[in-house]
């Protein structure tokens, strides 16, 4: 397998692309491919949050768009976008146009569950959780602000809201082992959805508190984020059903959470 980093192109991309400083003072313009490391990042999982990119060579990365706006890529001559809040597996390809993104790559297999040893088993944070269930949380990294209707921003409507609102979005990874039942729950003070690193798993509704309940299974292939789970009321607020995570093997997911300010 080719061990160079993926993103060893747009490292060269990074060190020419930063503009000018202004002469007269004024506010500058965010430097292109502004990158830094996510603090998740790990010997099995490389992970980067880039903004402002134009023009980004890409080698082999989990793209996922951050952002209320499409991300474009291009591969020779064809032409694709990443919706908001959605993602993708992308191979030697370029990034035309994106306002925020996360990278995400599998360094390595070998020993994969090593990579609980840095994490947090989930009981300590919740002492209601099954002592038996080896569910384990990354590190989270606080992003940062932004404005945005939840209700067109994962509808993916054109309109806009007059009035959007504001959340802090942050990330962190999952990582649990095969046959695992995450846990059926609901009551989240915050928007979330899921994106697949590693495995294969299961996003699920159900009516109750019961797994004989289920009523809706998404799979969860590599490179995928799903849609929301929460519905949207007129005032903004929002609520879940009944839901969990099963992993079907190995599994290692990113949560993107949209916490209402």
């Amino acid at each position: 397998m080719n061990r160079r980093t993926f993103l060893a192109q747009s490292c060269q991309l990074f060190a020419v692309a930063g503009l000018a400083p202004s002469m007269f003072g004024e506010n500058p313009m965010p430097e292109s491919n502004q990158r830094r490391s996510l603090s998740f990042s790990n010997d099995w999982i490389e992970s980067l949050l880039v903004s402002a990119v134009r023009e980004m060579p890409l080698e082999d990365a989990i793209v996922v768009n951050l952002s209320t706006t499409a991300l474009r890529y291009r591969a020779g001559g064809d032409h694709g976008t990443i919706l908001p809040w959605k993602s993708a597996v992308l191979r030697n390809c370029t990034i035309e146009s994106a306002e925020s993104a996360a990278l995400l790559h599998v360094r390595q297999r070998t020993n994969l569950g090593g990579v609980a040893l840095g994490w947090e088993w989930y009981g300590h944070r919740n002492a209601q959780f099954p002592r038996e269930t080896p569910l384990y949380i990354s590190p989270q990294d606080d992003i940062g602000n932004i404005e945005l209707d939840p209700a067109a921003a994962f509808s993916h409507a054109t309109s806009v809201s007059a009035s959007p609102r504001r959340y802090r979005l942050k990330l962190n990874l999952w990582y649990t082992p095969e046959e695992t039942d995450c846990g059926i729950h609901t009551g989240h003070q915050f928007l979330e959805v899921h994106t697949q690193i590693l495995g294969t798993g299961h996003m699920q509704k159900f009516r109750e508190n019961n797994a004989g309940t289920l009523y809706e299974d998404v799979l969860m292939p590599v490179g995928f984020t799903h849609d929301p789970f929460f519905s949207v009321a007129d005032d903004r607020t929002f609520s879940y059903p009944w839901h969990r995570y099963y992993a079907d093997t190995d599994c290692i997911w990113m949560a993107i959470e949209l916490h209402p300010l």
